[in-house]
């Protein structure tokens, strides 16, 4: 009986042992303990309840877990939440990857999704960070829902009244055409009785017009008015004839005046191959100041001075330091996006108020230099292919553009836009960046 109570007792231990052994690596393998995992970061306005340990999936697949969430130092700043991801599904997390916090069924635990992005989108970098969709709450849905019926109901009563007001006013229109067609018919009978009255004063006058009374009657039946017309109708006649003659005469001495050999001509040939030479000679000196520029004896000179075509610049040889020489020190400011612009009822980005003031606040950094140094807006979009970055980095580039030149007076010879894409190297975001930066490249002189 003890060999037996021993043996039970043995084989109570040894199977806890092996179940505290399965649980453990249960719970290391939910937890990665055992898995190789890298880090990725994605930025929240609201997280909804997201715990550390939540649950992260790729595509619908459990890949790994919140590791952190850092709270932001300002309302205007996002929640940062770091998560850890299994390394066998790096390859299907892009720069174009889109994550969202969602709940695990109607009111479950939340959770944040990752979409694979596309194959033309860079592999995300290790620690890097991917795009974010805000949550969608079903307390804000059931808001909308309750405003939207205030707005019916508010609608209801509204047309109701309208339509009372309408009744009414057919019934007041009714009343006012009845009274009106009483008028009218007032108002037809005395007309047909005054027309009967003109009739017979019509029938008067042509009598009378016809015996030869009054002055039309006379006309018509006296010669000698008609003789007297006659006479003075010849007489203009004349005088017309006489004017035209003396018009011809000005036309000759005019013509005479500006032929070829007079005055007038002379002077205006000469004025014109006076102003054909001037234009010759400063065409030859631009052509001249030109080659200047690109000659290699003179380059320096130019390229210091900041005489240069900024239009020439190219993006990969601004990348490289197509501007900045060892006499010229660039000063940047990055601007976010989302703080910069809103969308329009289109669909189009524009300036909004905010960051208007943005840009006023940021350029006033940039007014106490000489206004001949070199001033780029550069624009930056994270895009999932290549064209819709081009467009977008330029489009929001030209937009600041456009509104800072004018605003402070800028010179157009000294400003100008590059599309930069999504790569903004040593940008507060690392890499990559997603919205403009305002660089002027200011002699050391200056400082």
């Amino acid at each position: 009986m003890r060999i037996n109570r021993l043996a039970a007792v043995g084989a109570f231990v040894i199977g806890g042992i092996a179940l505290f052994a399965v649980g453990l690596f249960m719970i290391g393998d939910r937890r990665m303990l055992f898995s190789d995992t890298f880090d990725v970061y994605a930025e929240f306005t609201n997280i909804a309840s997201l715990d550390r340990g939540a649950t992260v999936r790729v595509s619908g697949m459990n890949a790994g877990e919140v590791d952190l969430v850092q709270v932001p130092a300002s309302p205007a700043a996002k929640f940062r939440v770091k998560m850890r991801v299994r390394t066998n599904l790096h390859p299907l997390i892009r720069l174009d990857s889109v994550a969202s916090i969602q709940n695990d069924g109607l009111v479950g635990n939340k959770f944040v999704q990752i979409e694979t992005g596309t194959a033309q989108s860079p592999i995300v970098p290790y620690g890097g960070t991917v795009l974010s969709r805000e949550p969608f709450d079903f307390t804000d849905l059931l808001q909308k829902m309750s405003d939207t019926i205030d707005s019916i109901n508010t609608t209801i009563v509204s047309v109701k009244t309208e339509l009372d007001d309408a009744l009414v006013t057919i019934a007041d229109t009714a009343l006012t055409g009845k009274v009106l067609i009483d008028d009218v018919g007032k108002d037809a009978r005395a007309i047909v009785a005054s027309t009967n009255r003109v009739t017979a004063d019509l029938q008067k006058i042509v009598a009378g017009v016809r015996e030869g009374r009054g002055m039309v009657g006379r006309l018509l039946t006296d010669d000698s008015l008609f003789l007297s017309a006659q006479k003075i109708a010849a007489e203009v006649e004349r005088v017309i004839a006489d004017l035209r003659a003396v018009s011809d005469q000005a036309k000759r001495a005019i013509a005479e005046f500006q032929g070829a050999g007079k005055p007038v001509k002379g002077l205006t040939t000469s004025l014109e191959e006076t102003l054909s030479s001037t234009r010759d000679v400063m065409a030859n000196l631009a052509d001249t100041t030109e080659a200047l520029k690109r000659n290699f004896l003179f380059r320096g000179f130019f390229n210091r001075r900041g005489f240069f075509d900024l239009s020439d610049v190219t993006v990969q040889q601004y990348r490289e330091g197509a501007l900045q020489t060892k006499d010229r020190r660039v000063l940047r400011i990055w601007l976010r996006a989302d703080l910069l612009f809103e969308r329009d009822a289109s669909g189009t980005e524009r300036l909004s108020e905010g960051g208007r003031s943005r840009l006023d606040s940021a350029m006033a950094t940039f007014v106490k230099y000489p206004r001949t140094s070199p001033f780029v807006v550069e624009g930056y979009a994270p895009r999932p292919t290549e064209d819709e970055r081009y467009l977008l980095s330029r489009s929001r580039a030209q937009l600041v553009r456009d509104y800072v030149v004018p605003r402070f007076g800028l010179d157009l010879n000294y400003v100008a836009t590059m599309p930069m894409g999504t790569v903004a190297t040593n940008s507060p975001a690392g890499d990559t960046w997603d919205g403009v930066a305002l660089a002027m490249f200011v002699s050391t002189s200056a400082f």
